[in-house]
């Protein structure tokens, strides 16, 4: 850093370590990595450059194969005789092959010997060097049913993290050599605190970067092992994959419906008995009381002679 103070007199040279540390503490709070808090002493250029950088190699341009960041992950499925004891074989081709197992699962099946409709499952992580050299010494073991690996370029996000992480170390050196000249303990509190926080999103990036790193070194995928009996079908794809598809999915909503209407089936049955039943009855009953109350007539009244007399009058001669 080129000493300004050289050509000030000597109370502005005592006075400009403290307005240095004040404006950077300001310009701190904009920027969260590549704007550091040291903008006032110069670093602009420098941050800024290295930000263009980033953005610049963010799409991989420029970078050749052999630079090129790639994570390897996928998916094996294998038919064996035994799964368990293909499961310890494939452990130790992992292991001499530089690798580790990350997870082993394993069931027992039935039969006497307990391998029919046996599986095992591993997660496995092997060098991406060695994914090819392992997956063909794996099919000494078995019927490969199934490859499934993908490779995912992460070349841009592994430059980008780069770029942020010189940033930030650039911004924390710089902040220490202020917090050195620090004169009050206000600024020498603030220049900590604002330390404090640079260091943390550094730990955070380092972090993010070496996670990111392992898993470009370290292939990742599943190896799992059944029995020829009991392995999946492999799924196809394409036009015919669709069709399978489309057929399996019908015949499931078939025999659905057949299920539902077997289990509704009986119970219709019963409430249509029950239905019949309270109909009969009741017509019984209509029948009961229709027979039981006829409707009686009353009998006619005779008429007498002169109006108005009563049929026990006799009549005169």
């Amino acid at each position: 850093m080129v000493d300004m103070t050289s050509h000030l007199p000597r109370r502005a040279a005592l006075a400009l370590p403290t307005a240095a540390l004040a404006v950077a503490l300001l310009a701190g709070c904009v920027g969260s990595g590549a704007q550091s808090g040291d903008e006032a002493s110069g670093g602009a250029a420098d941050t800024s450059a290295v930000e263009e950088s980033a953005e610049g190699g963010g799409d991989g341009v420029g970078v050749g194969d052999a630079d090129r960041q790639v994570i390897t992950e996928g998916t094996v499925v294998l038919a064996v005789d035994d799964p368990r004891a293909a499961a310890n074989d494939a452990a130790l081709l992992v292991e001499h092959a530089g690798g580790r197992v990350a997870e082993r699962v394993e069931n027992a099946g039935s039969g006497v010997d307990g391998v029919q409709d046996a599986s095992a499952s591993l997660v496995v992580r092997v060098p991406a060097t060695e994914v090819s050299r392992v997956l063909e010494q794996l099919r000494a073991f078995g019927d490969v049913r199934s490859v499934q690996l993908t490779s995912t370029d992460v070349t841009g996000d592994v430059t980008d993290l780069d770029a942020r992480v010189r940033a930030l170390e650039t911004s924390v050196g710089r902040l220490e050599a202020l917090l050195a000249q620090a004169t009050t303990t206000q600024a020498v509190i603030e220049a900590e605190q604002t330390l404090t926080d640079r260091q943390e999103q550094l730990e955070q990036l380092l972090s993010q970067r070496a996670l990111l790193a392992d898993r470009v070194e370290m292939a990742t995928f599943r190896l799992e092992m059944w029995t020829a009996d009991a392995a999946p079908a492999v799924a196809q794809t394409g036009f015919w994959g669709g069709v399978s598809t489309g057929w399996e999915s019908l015949v499931t909503a078939v025999g659905t419906v057949l299920l539902v209407v077997g289990v509704l089936l009986p119970w219709a049955i019963a409430l249509g008995v029950v239905a019949l039943l309270a109909i009969a009855l009741r017509s019984r009953m209509r029948r009961q009381v229709t027979t039981a109350s006829p409707v009686a007539t009353p009998p006619a009244e005779p008429v007498g002679v002169g109006g108005g007399a009563s049929s026990g009058d006799v009549p005169r001669d």
